[in-house]
């Protein structure tokens, strides 16, 4: 449930209230299943122009997206402003993934899939969208892994000049 709140895709008040409502197997099913799509969808960003118009890739995403009861709701956006934004409805556990596979979906329908790339950072599972326009993005959070990276480099330059 970390990992969902952390995603600010549902308010913190409808993840505690679910959480209270269902049973911890539930939960751990959803979890096991976020995994499963994750490495499911891993195995095939290697090969980018296999997504699009796969139909193996459409039934899953479609059959996660039928799982969802949206609505739409007037919120007051940062500027004071008001807007009609949807909100995805949290009633059970199967319904944690839909935010995530409209993602995917947005993803394989509207990016270039060439520019998504694995992280290059030590030990990590990362992929990312890289929207630069030189398109040289190396790692998934310049700030984490870039930073690492760097820091190696300069102990590795160190180490060679004392010798």
């Amino acid at each position: 449930m970390g990992w969902f709140a952390s995603l600010s895709v549902f308010p913190e008040d409808a993840l505690r209230k679910l959480q209270r409502s269902v049973s911890p197997t539930a939960l751990n099913a959803a979890a096991a299943e976020a995994r499963a799509l994750r490495e499911w969808l891993r195995g095939r960003l290697a090969h980018p122009t296999r997504l699009r118009g796969s139909p193996q890739v459409s039934e899953t995403l479609n059959t996660l997206l039928s799982r969802g009861s949206a609505f739409d709701a007037l919120d007051k956006t940062a500027e004071g402003e008001m807007k009609v934004q949807e909100h995805d409805r949290l009633e059970s556990p199967a319904q944690l993934l839909v935010p995530i596979a409209k993602a995917i979906a947005r993803l394989v329908t509207e990016e270039d899939l060439t520019r998504v790339r694995a992280c290059e950072g030590v030990g990590c599972s990362l992929w990312f969208l890289d929207q630069t326009k030189p398109g040289r993005r190396r790692f998934c959070s310049p700030e984490v892994c870039g930073n690492r990276a760097k820091v190696a480099a300069f102990r590795s330059r160190q180490r060679n000049a004392d010798i």
